[in-house]
């Protein structure tokens, strides 16, 4: 069943309100999506993890910074009545976690950054494999079949799913993001301004950082690596045989090492 036991709903996120799902009882554990998608990206993993927690899949707004959402992120988690949290955060997602993580290290448990490096370890070293691989730019350099209409094309493997089977792309999920996401081409975020991370920066609770192994991200990188200068804390890393999609492409196996991370009730 789609989300398992969770209820839609919609929670106070700044001043306005979000869509998300929520379920389960015990420690708050929030789930946060990553680009080009919403709360749905989440509809295999969060039912495995609410059989300990409290577990809350918000849909991120497009038309504030990461810090700004972090702070959403908190003041939400207090009006649930939770003074600490877990996160995880899958691309962009996992870029809110950390913000939140820095700014309120009393409150952050653990943190799960998911297929996401810091920003300036990633711009930083943007070459030309880097800016080919984009969506946004490039696409002129690209070998077919990769013509300039597929900016705005979206990507076939959310619409042409393999087969019936309720894994990567369920039919439900990707009908929500293209509702949740009209007119923006594959591979926008949404969140045009990423606040530098501050050199003084320190994560203090203990950091899983996931990557795919059939993604960029643990090709280009030793990911921990890249988070261990804003670390206070424990790092530790996991490759996962999936794309760049870990919850809908490994639910299983990432539901897995997040449950092993998180602990039990």
């Amino acid at each position: 069943m789609f989300f398992g036991q969770l209820e839609l709903t919609e929670l106070a996120w700044g001043t306005t309100r979000c869509r998300a799902r929520i379920g389960g009882s015990g420690p708050l554990l929030v789930l946060l999506h990553g680009r080009m998608q919403s709360h749905a990206a989440w509809h295999e993993v969060a039912p495995l993890l609410a059989a300990t927690h409290t577990v809350v899949c918000p849909d991120l707004p497009s038309d504030s910074d990461f810090a700004a959402q972090a702070r959403h992120l908190l003041a939400l988690a207090t009006a649930l009545g939770h003074q600490t949290l877990s996160i995880a955060g899958h691309g962009t997602g996992g870029h809110v976690g950390a913000y939140a993580a820095a700014a309120a290290p009393d409150r952050i448990s653990r943190l799960a950054e998911i297929e996401c490096i810091p920003s300036p370890g990633h711009h930083g070293r943007a070459d030309l494999a880097f800016e080919l691989s984009r969506y946004q730019a490039c696409w002129f350099a690209q070998l077919h079949p990769k013509p300039e209409s597929t900016t705005v094309a979206i990507p076939d493997e959310w619409t042409q799913p393999d087969g019936d089977a309720p894994g990567p792309f369920n039919p439900s999920a990707v009908a929500d993001y293209l509702e949740a996401s009209p007119g923006q081409a594959p591979g926008s975020t949404g969140h045009s301004h990423f606040p530098p991370y501050p050199g003084t920066m320190r994560i203090q609770c203990p950091v899983l950082v996931v990557w795919s192994r059939h993604g960029r991200i643990g090709g280009w990188y030793d990911p921990c690596d890249l988070w261990r200068p804003y670390m206070g804390g424990s790092v530790t890393g996991l490759e996962l045989d999936c794309g760049y999609y870990v919850p809908e492409e490994a639910p299983q196996a990432l539901a897995g090492a997040l449950a092993g991370f998180f602990g039990p009730a």
